[in-house]
């Protein structure tokens, strides 16, 4: 992927991200999986009624996908104590917000 500003980069995740109808924050697996399900839609194969549009729609999504996907890859997660400590799993969420019953 070629270096772009940040605010350019971001303009470009997010109409990717809007692409495949993602929420803010979505895992790659959550990507992966809403890929394939729209492609299912999708994918000029399946969709027989406009193939036109469905060419093109399966070209946005796939260019949508590789936005993410590379952006995904390219990041570098931390596997330090305090960096993996700092970020509160589900479970921590529910005992901070809910306790015990």
């Amino acid at each position: 992927m070629k270096p772009l500003k940040r605010e350019k980069l971001f303009e470009k995740l997010d109409r990717a991200r809007k692409t495949l109808e993602l929420p803010d924050r979505a895992s790659i697996k959550q990507i992966r999986d809403k890929y394939r399900e729209l492609s299912k839609i999708w994918h000029p194969d399946h969709c027989r009624d406009a193939p036109e549009k469905c060419r093109r729609m399966q070209q946005r999504l796939n260019e949508a996908y590789a936005m993410l996907m590379d952006y995904c890859i390219s990041f570098q997660y931390s596997f330090r104590k305090e960096d993996v400590e700092s970020y509160p799993t589900g479970e921590d969420f529910w005992w901070d917000h809910f306790g015990e019953f």
